[in-house]
Order: C-alpha cells, then sequence, then structure tokens
C-alpha cells in the first residue's frame, strides 16, 4: 500500500510540473487592399521593392505588404486566409477570382489586422502572396515595428 501511495505522490507531482499553456484566443483579422493600380501593363522589373511591415497597434498586429504583383485578372478582388496555431501565423493573400491574363496589375498596399494575439510572445510569420517567402520570427510586443525586404526572404 506505501508503495502505491508513493506513485500517486510523484504522479500528482509531474503533472504539477507540466507547463499548462492556455489556448490562444480566437484571432479575427480585418483585410483590405488598395486594388490595382492605374498602369496594368506594367512588368514586374519596373516595381519598387515589396516591403512587409509588422507592426504593434492598440487593435492587434498589423501586418502590411507594401507594391504586391498580381494578375490583373481581379474580378472578385483580393482576399487572404489566416491562421494562427502553436505560435505559427499562417498569412496568404491572393486574387479572389478570375482566371489568369497577361497583364501584372500594381497593389500599392494590402493590410491585415490580426487581433487575438498573446502580447510579449514570439510568433512565426509562414506568408505567402505572389510568391512564397522564408518565416520570419518576430516578438509580439508593445513597441513593435519592423520593415523586411520581401526580395530578401523569397524561397
Amino acid at each position: 500500500m506505501g508503495g502505491r501511495r508513493l506513485i500517486l505522490i510523484a504522479a500528482a507531482l509531474l503533472l504539477g510540473a507540466c507547463n499548462h499553456q492556455q489556448p490562444e484566443a480566437p484571432v479575427t483579422v480585418e483585410f483590405q487592399h488598395t486594388g490595382c493600380g492605374r498602369n496594368q501593363d506594367t512588368k514586374a522589373a519596373d516595381y519598387v521593392t515589396s516591403q512587409l511591415i509588422l507592426e504593434y497597434t492598440d487593435g492587434g498586429l498589423l501586418i502590411t505588404r507594401t507594391n504586391a504583383t498580381l494578375n490583373c485578372s481581379l474580378v472578385n478582388g483580393i482576399t487572404c486566409d489566416l491562421s494562427v496555431q502553436d505560435g505559427v501565423i499562417r498569412y496568404h493573400a491572393y486574387v479572389t477570382d478570375g482566371g489568369t491574363m497577361k497583364c501584372l496589375c500594381p497593389v500599392e498596399r494590402m493590410t491585415a489586422l490580426v487581433s487575438g494575439l498573446r502580447e510579449n510572445k514570439e510568433y512565426t510569420l509562414e506568408y505567402s502572396c505572389d510568391n512564397s517567402y522564408r518565416p520570419i520570427t518576430f516578438y509580439y510586443a508593445k513597441g513593435l515595428k519592423v520593415t523586411f525586404d520581401l526580395s530578401l526572404y523569397l524561397e
């Protein structure tokens, strides 16, 4: 009987020592974009550097993409899919519908405001849009505002 009690005490100590993290709050996303620019015949080489900006705001994490080049068949616009699991944010922006045409669309700015993330936590962003990019790891806390040159993160 004494051995059984010792096993139960040891099991209770082990369970108490485990790091139980609360699940992340459900995230919400507000996505906006400037739409297709004026010159749809522009070649990709004519565009300026595309950047990804991560910024802490009172409303959540603001992810801003500048100077994207998408196919100009924006019949139903641009949208995004975003999920957060185990500290990884998967964010994919894409042309909703319309097939592909032989022209490019300069999209000056796309933003996604992501609320529900935990402050003072490290996250990894897996971002894709017109290309796939290497993951970006950042610490989400007040004062965050970092800019990435996406040409350096192409896969």
